[in-house]
């Protein structure tokens, strides 16, 4: 049994845009300047693809979206500017995009569409938005990266604009994600993803494979010992089809997502019986930087005919000492996504604990 260094868990919803103010102040309108003319060039994979823009106001519009490039800066290029505690040890990253308005619409508050993109670390965590303002350095020079979007796009106009990310010092970058729909705590309903060369290697090399046993920390309570190290395997990750969700208790943007089924088995280490409740553990982590949180089928099921592909696996019946269960999760994804690890939230520390996923 192997214990697998932790993944942070992401936030769903937290983000925010910070705004970095350098010495000329307040912000303004500005050109566009293209990509940022310093820094380490990323190996993203540059293109555009058809995506639907989701506003404030949850109307949706049809773009254009076209990744331009991504550039790592430095802390250099933040002197003299005025930056929060929280970002202050963090690297600024550059991502160079185009929108274009596809739809016969014109698109108010345009700048909105940055807010619908991510940067995702190695870590699996999206990196914090930051726009830019004032000048900068000891010349009072331009922002590096400043946001040029309008304020409205009509039918088949264009803008190209830059995104600053502040990412954590030593962390790589996975991907470039745009997301449609969702909500606070939910998932999003479409996830479009330009990857990083090199990045998702680098955010799973020291997950264990699947089929290998970890120990993953589970809170079993205080009458059961408290916080316990429990053996636990991926037995598998298998992708299902909105068919198998007829007849479930679903709203509509559950009902047509794509479900995938992960089965995990626990052992009990302890010497006294033990709840089989670590389902509402596990998390699959996404291709486009999602951490999805599952529910066992007999919860999703209710009074319903279930999901044969799912079984619930003796759900409520304990663990005797010694004993051994298998548990398995429904895990609904956004259409262009898919789950490429496992992970389990570890009791007391916020963290993932997990493995690479093989689709079946």
């Amino acid at each position: 049994m192997r214990l697998i260094r932790h993944f942070k868990m992401a936030v769903v919803g937290a983000a925010g845009t910070f705004l970095l103010v350098g010495c000329a102040g307040a912000q303004g309108s500005v050109e566009s300047k293209g990509k940022p003319a310093s820094g380490t060039e990323l190996p993203v994979k540059t293109g555009a693809r058809d995506v639907v823009h989701t506003a404030l106001d949850e109307k949706a519009y049809e773009i254009r979206l076209a990744v331009k490039s991504l550039v790592r800066g430095s802390k250099d290029d933040l002197d003299g500017v005025r930056v929060d505690g929280d970002l202050k040890d963090k690297i600024p990253h550059y991502l160079t995009y185009e929108v274009t308005n596809t739809g016969k619409k014109k698109i108010p508050h345009a700048y909105e569409v940055f807010r619908n993109l991510a940067l995702i670390g190695t870590d699996w965590v999206p990196g914090t938005q930051a726009a830019m303002s004032g000048g900068f350095g000891s010349g009072n020079a331009s922002a590096p990266c400043e946001d040029s979007a309008p304020d409205a796009l009509a039918p088949g106009d264009s803008y190209t604009s830059c995104g600053t990310y502040m990412m954590p010092k030593g962390a790589g970058v996975m991907s470039v994600t745009h997301t449609a729909g969702g909500g606070f705590i939910s998932p999003a309903d479409q996830v479009i993803t330009w990857p990083v060369d090199g990045g998702l290697a680098a955010a799973s090399t020291e997950m264990a494979d699947q089929g290998d046993t970890i120990a993953v920390r589970w809170d079993a309570g205080k009458d059961q010992g408290g916080v316990l190290e429990l053996p636990a395997t991926l037995e598998s990750v298998r992708k299902g089809s909105p068919a198998d969700l007829a007849g479930l208790d679903l709203d509509d943007d559950q009902r047509h997502r794509t479900p995938y089924y992960v089965s995990v088995s626990y052992s009990n280490p302890g010497k006294t019986d033990l709840y089989p409740g670590q389902a509402s553990s596990v998390r699959v982590l996404t291709a486009g930087g999602q951490q999805i949180g599952g529910a066992p089928a007999l919860a999703l099921a209710l009074d319903g005919p279930g999901i044969a592909a799912c079984p619930s696996g003796g759900s409520g019946i304990m663990i005797p000492p010694g004993g051994r269960r298998t548990q398995c999760t429904v895990h609904l994804t956004a259409d262009g996504d898919e789950p490429v690890a496992v992970g389990f939230e570890d009791a007391d520390e916020g963290d993932l604990t997990g493995w690479r996923a093989r689709i079946s």
